[in-house]
């Protein structure tokens, strides 16, 4: 079974630990895990921006300019090909010089001919899916809610800054195999 941490603590109160305290600790109760993975640890310079404009692309009947507000005083001006923008919507944007999932850098570049300076990201693109995301699109860009901060970390407002742990729940702790069943164990365990 598979539990984000940050799920966890919806549920308990527990204090900032080492990984491997916490790990160590849950497993000595008969919890056992397995391992954990720090999630959103790849993903660097990725903040909310709100689309100022759009305006289709002079050499393509798919692409658009946008102009991007990200904080930085001048709007930023970024290439995309999704359709499900709308002036004013709060979205991820890759910055120059970030990084994704994967390894993947962002840089400046141009695409057909016009300049862009970074990425608007899919939940896809942030190492996210739609099962955890329901409301993000099958294709396009992911709209933030409109109460963010724009140039605020997008990761850390979606929550993509977590660590998830793997327990092998064997079959003599059924009380073990839910959420609330691995928060009760913490819970007595710390």
């Amino acid at each position: 079974m598979n539990l984000s941490m940050r799920w966890l603590k919806e549920f308990v109160t527990l204090d900032e630990m080492p990984m491997r305290a916490f790990t160590e600790a849950i497993t000595m109760s008969g919890s056992k895990v397995e391992g954990w993975e720090k999630e959103g640890s790849e993903i660097e310079n990725v903040v909310v921006g709100q689309v100022l404009k759009l305006e289709r692309h002079p050499d393509s009947d798919h692409l658009w300019i946008c102009q991007i507000d990200v904080g930085a005083g001048e709007p930023l001006q970024i290439v995309t090909g999704a359709q499900n923008l709308q002036e004013n919507d709060f979205v991820p944007v890759a910055l120059h010089n970030s990084m994704l999932p994967g390894g993947k850098k962002i840089k400046k570049g141009k695409l057909r001919g016009v300049e862009s300076n970074g990425m608007l990201c899919s939940i896809e693109e942030l190492g996210s899916s739609r099962d955890m995301y329901p409301d993000a699109p099958e294709e396009g860009i992911y709209i933030l809610p409109e109460d963010v901060e724009v140039g605020a970390d997008a990761v850390e407002i979606l929550g993509l800054h977590d660590t998830v742990f793997e327990y092998e729940i064997t079959c003599n702790r059924v009380d073990c195999y839910s959420v609330l069943g691995i928060a009760r164990e913490a819970a007595a365990t710390f």
